[in-house]
């Protein structure tokens, strides 16, 4: 009975420490520059590995529909003939089209996970504003119930300052849970536990789209994109399966195979145009973006000389420390307003580039 009661006593001992690895892990911090996110994001990607099984899918459905091709009986009317061509013909473009799906999937993975890459970036700046805002909000409390003490404000300006003093409290607490958000989206991407917590060593960089003009990317895009491709080559397939009476294996007028081939023509001419529109407006707030840059980066030093000025006051006696965490708190906000404009037009700008990505 003694030995027993030990044994007992032992499983229960060990039960939790068996258990403790699963909730004791501790956070992981992989140095992560963008190319190494997204070649982990696209390892990572089910859906790239679908899209790339439905390539080899399709790929092999075609061949099995043109290796079938001399096994067809003929007879009369070639009904099964054409039909059997004009299902290979099908086939094959479905094949060609889960190859340029395969692509789009990449580019999508690519550009999401730059997208997130940066949005951690950007939550941690968030942040750092968010203490540097409560910080001077209790600063600016501390001051106000010494005034209101001595009767120099109100109960009201009292109040306010509480006030204010709570909604930093709040926003600190948002920013803390927006930056788990955006590391937990981030590591989902790249394979990593949802409470780990990569350095992300790649800053943002401003570079401009320089001299290119708005037609040269619509025509670039033009001739790229998936879409128009498909589009295209749908006509071609049209055009085909109009010398095809028994194409579907059943006799199909004339007038009709000529209505197919007009509505794939403006399927085609829809599609480029929605490309060429999609082009120009991400072309314009690539525009925007840079026109406002010299401003924001201004702003920036403007704040950081204030600051290096306000230093200078504090320490000979001239300015308050509130006063002093009031131009930190500039400062961080317009690092912070550089910052989110330099995610927004490297974002756009990639997505100029490859517009059918997002």
């Amino acid at each position: 009975m003694k030995k027993f009661t030990l044994l007992l006593m032992a499983i229960v001992i060990m039960v939790p420490l068996a258990a403790l690895p699963a909730w004791a892990k501790e956070p992981a911090t992989p140095e992560l520059t963008l190319n190494d996110a997204v070649a982990l994001a696209l390892k990572n990607s089910e859906t790239v590995k679908k899209a790339d099984k439905e390539v080899k899918r399709t790929k092999a459905l075609r061949d099995e529909k043109q290796d079938s091709l001399g096994y067809i009986p003929t007879g009369p009317t070639g009904n099964q003939e054409e039909a059997a061509y004009a299902s290979l013909f099908s086939a094959n473009l479905t094949w060609q089209m889960s190859e340029k799906s395969l692509t789009v999937e990449q580019d999508s993975v690519a550009l999401d996970t730059c997208n997130k890459y940066w949005g951690v970036q950007l939550a941690m700046g968030a942040l750092k504003v968010a203490e540097q805002s409560l910080k001077q909000a209790e600063l600016d409390l501390a001051k106000a119930r010494v005034s209101h003490r001595v009767g120099l404000i109100s109960q009201d300006a009292l109040l306010a300052a509480e006030s204010k003093w709570a909604g930093a409290k709040s926003a600190l607490e948002k920013a803390r849970n927006d930056l788990d958000a955006a590391y937990t989206a981030f590591n989902q991407m790249v394979g990593l536990w949802p409470e780990d917590r990569p350095v992300l060593t790649d800053e943002l960089k401003f570079i401009p789209i320089g001299d290119n003009n708005v037609e040269y990317l619509v025509a670039k895009v033009l001739a790229e994109s998936p879409s128009v491709w498909l589009a295209n080559e749908k006509v071609n397939l049209q055009k085909i399966l109009k010398e095809l009476a028994y194409y579907t294996g059943s006799y199909q007028p004339y007038e009709a195979r000529e209505i197919e081939l007009d509505q794939a023509k403006l399927d085609a001419v829809s599609a480029r145009e929605a490309t060429e529109v999609l082009v120009r407006n991400l072309f314009y707030s690539v525009r925007t973006l840079e026109e406002n840059y010299p401003a924001a980066e201004q702003a920036v030093k403007v704040a950081e000389e204030n600051l290096r000025v306000g230093q200078i006051k504090y320490q000979v006696g001239m300015l308050t420390k509130a006063e002093l965490a009031a131009l930190e708190t500039a400062l961080a906000q317009a690092r912070q307003s550089l910052l989110e404009l330099k995610k927004s037009h490297a974002y756009y700008k990639l997505a100029l580039e490859k517009p059918w990505a997002m």
